[in-house]
């Protein structure tokens, strides 16, 4: 919801007296300059004591990052101001938790254009909460008592305008929300703890707040008109009008959305559409943006919408390029079907929009039963970053999900390996013993999310479960974005498991996206480019089990949107002879051995080994490649995939000697066009830092070799050479572009 501001008022200390001022209508924004070591606080009320909170403080990194607060203000320069509140402060008192409020100078009503707020933030640490922007409104003139007497009058009321829960990892994001206010008021930047890391800090900070008259670009309350949204007037059969109050019993808004979610607030327009007589079934109404830029990085359009009555029709967003054509696409769509009945509620709604070329967004209403089905219309803002749609199964593409209600389009696949019907991967709400969910909403909801549960004690090792979607093509790329939660509570366990995105072709599975192991205590936001393919595929978000521990990997807010993306985080990239022998040996083949038939003298995936547990995870019940003989010359190679010409990749293993051999040797060779040239080998027999001359320990051992550019595609062989011993090779990794790639171990001969 939103709000607005009037004249300003400010705080003359020495009287205690709000004075208006006939000022400018930036005077209420506030940089927090550093004037000579004195950051100003400009016309904001830093002592929140008289609402029985704690307040924030003022800082600058050089100054404050000690004391709990960013290492650099918004601008990033370490000398520059800020406003920082501490879950530290915020702690100090019992009953906990408290919450630490900034507040903006008292206002009078604003006009019904509203006003726009713009501001900077940044969050750090467990134990931040959220991050709320609030409206006081005041129901006294004597606004100097709701200040300063102690006893706290309960002439006021706080209304919710804008909240995040999800920390920015210290970096610097910007945010706006439009607001208008009916009665005198401020503005509260306020900060709360999470209680159960009390034990561990955090901060939030804003800086660079600004006010301008007016809505926030491209959002709309439409509390005086349609801002720059407009009518179509030669595609559609009538008109959006904006309303009050509907005239009506048994359909249209009997209040605008604001309205709906505080008593106190008795003022606010909205847009609908009247089905009255001249209109039919199936006439529609057109509410057309205005031209809207190529999108960087994809938008959230958020917007609320009411479908009261028996005879509601159908309500869509439809996306239309900029060109001149009339190619629509349609984004999201909410079908009601005949005779279906609702309540006089607004509904909270979203869609990811993404762009390469500039284009308008359009609101499609049509009618159902003339007279039973206005539709109302309010609340639209924009946000950075790709979202899923809402509510569930609105959106028309194949994969978003918050988990809110069910799994959308997405089938669950059980356990792999045991075939037990395990609990592995499974819909849960945050608790005492799982996180909070990742979703944002303006309610208090039980937010669901998918958990791939660590603990179940029927999962083995390397046993997996997935989310896998419908088959479907793509005649261009798209971004499949979401969240993941990977952590434990057990400080000595970082082997966990993994999550993959894999994409599930005809002839072949491909591993596009991987992340594993211990990863930050927070949902971090995933993205990952789906390639265009004219043969079905679906694509699995599978979960890989590691050793059994008390913690999970979790999933939320799958949003997928018509542009490719840059992978993230950049530690989940994969390359496709990048094998970490979960399961099978990947896109590794090993080539046949005339001298001998046995399975195991040669490379092979390790299952139930009693010798060595695998690296990736360290459990046991094998998960590497391995190959062995007794008293028998043998000689066994994997090829890999092709790798791509003209790149230079750093390639990382881990390997293992079992049992100490003078002829075993382990070597990477490039295979092209025929020809074979060794890059890295070793031998078991000048192994120097053994325990004991003449025993070896099963230990996985790090190595690496520079892969120089080559002109044209060509294979990676590990070959092993064995005559009464092993060798394992474990987590093989190419990583491109590094060309400081020194050659480890020492003793490995190039």
């Amino acid at each position: 919801m939103s709000s607005a501001r009037a004249p300003l008022v400010v705080l003359l200390a020495a009287s205690s007296i709000w004075l208006p001022l006939a000022v400018s209508q930036s005077a209420d924004d506030c940089a927090f300059d550093n004037e000579g070591g004195t950051i100003s606080t400009c016309n904001l009320v830093m002592n929140a004591t008289p609402f029985r909170l704690k307040s924030w403080k003022t800082g600058t990194g050089i100054t404050t990052n000690y004391r709990g607060g960013p290492g650099v203000d918004a601008q990033q320069s370490n000398e520059g101001g800020y406003a920082f509140a501490s879950t530290s402060d915020m702690l100090q008192d019992f009953p906990l938790p408290t919450k630490a409020w900034m507040i903006t100078s008292p206002n009078n009503s604003t006009d019904s254009l509203g006003r726009c707020l713009e501001f900077a933030f940044a969050s750090e640490g467990l134990c931040v909460e959220s991050l709320e922007v609030l409206m006081v409104m005041y129901k006294t003139n004597d606004v100097d008592e709701i200040f300063f007497n102690n006893t706290l009058t309960k002439d006021y009321q706080v209304m919710s305008l804008w909240r995040t829960r999800q920390s920015t990892k210290a970096e610097w994001k910007k945010a706006q929300v439009t607001f208008s206010a009916p009665t005198p008021h401020s503005l509260v930047f306020s900060a709360s703890p999470d209680k159960r890391f009390a034990s561990r800090g955090g901060y939030v900070a804003v800086d660079d707040i600004t006010f301008t008259e007016g809505p926030c670009s491209n959002e709309c309350l439409f509390d005086r008109d349609l801002c720059t949204w407009t009518n179509n007037d030669t595609a559609d059969n009538f008109d959006w009008s904006i309303g009050r109050s509907s005239t009506k019993i048994g359909t249209g808004p009997s209040k605008d959305q604001g309205s709906s979610l505080n008593t106190f607030v008795t003022t606010g327009g909205y847009a609908y559409v009247d089905s009255s007589y001249p209109r039919l079934p199936g006439d529609k109404a057109w509410l057309v943006s205005a031209a809207l830029q190529p999108t960087a990085v994809p938008l959230c359009v958020k917007f609320w919408i009411n479908i009261y009555g028996g005879g509601t029709g159908n309500f869509r967003l439809l996306y239309s390029p900029d060109d001149g054509s009339s190619e629509m696409e349609e984004l999201w769509g909410l079908w009601q079907g005949t005779g279906k009945r609702t309540t006089d509620t607004w509904y909270p709604c979203q869609q990811t929009v993404a762009s390469s070329e500039e284009f308008r967004l359009i609101f499609e209403a049509t009618v159902g039963v003339p007279g039973a089905g206005d539709i109302g219309l309010d609340t639209i803002t924009f946000s950075t970053g790709a979202c899923p749609s809402l509510p569930p199964t609105t959106s028309r593409a194949w994969g978003d999900c918050t988990f809110l209600e069910n799994t959308c389009l997405w089938s669950v696949s059980r356990c792999s390996v045991s075939g037990s019907g395990c609990d592995f991967l499974s819909r849960v709400q945050g608790n005492f013993q799982n996180p909070a969910g990742h979703t944002e909403s303006e309610y208090d909801i039980d937010d669901m999310y998918m958990k791939f549960d660590l603990h179940c004690y029927r999962n083995r090792p390397r046993e997996t479960a997935a989310l896998v979607s419908k088959p479907f093509t793509l005649t261009s790329d798209v971004c499949l974005s979401f969240w993941v939660y990977m952590s434990t509570t057990i400080l000595s366990h970082i082997h966990i498991g993994a999550l993959r995105v894999v994409l599930m072709y005809e002839a072949k599975n491909v591993t596009v996206w991987r992340l594993q192991n211990q990863q930050l205590t927070d949902w971090t936001y995933s993205q990952v480019s789906i390639p265009a393919s004219s043969s079905p595929f679906k694509v699995a978000i599978e979960g890989v089990q590691g050793p059994r521990v008390i913690g999970l990997m979790a999933l939320d807010d799958i949003a997928v949107y018509p542009l490719s993306c840059p992978l993230e985080p950049a530690t989940a990239a994969v390359q496709e002879a990048d094998c970490p022998f979960d399961q099978d040996l990947c896109q590794w083949k090993v080539e046949a051995d005339g001298r001998s038939s046995s399975p195991t003298m040669m490379w092979h995936l390790a299952l139930n080994s009693k010798v060595l547990i695998d690296h990736t995870f360290n459990a046991d019940e094998g998960g590497f490649a391995y190959i062995e003989s007794f008293n028998t010359d043998q000689k066994s190679r994997m090829k890999s995939p092709f790798l791509p010409a003209n790149t230079t990749f750093c390639l990382a293993l881990w390997f293992s000697d079992i049992y100490e051999d003078n002829a075993a040797k382990l070597s990477v060779i490039r295979s092209s066009e025929g020809r074979e040239e060794t890059l890295w080998t070793v031998s078991q027999n000048v192994i120097t830092d053994l325990p004991v001359s003449g025993y070896t320990t099963a230990t996985w051992r790090y190595a690496q070799v520079l892969l120089p550019s080559h002109n044209t595609t060509y294979q990676l062989v590990i070959e092993g050479e064995v005559t009464r011993s092993a060798w394992a090779v474990d987590d093989i990794l190419l990583i491109p572009g590094r060309t400081d790639c020194i050659l480890k171990p020492s003793y490995a001969k190039a």
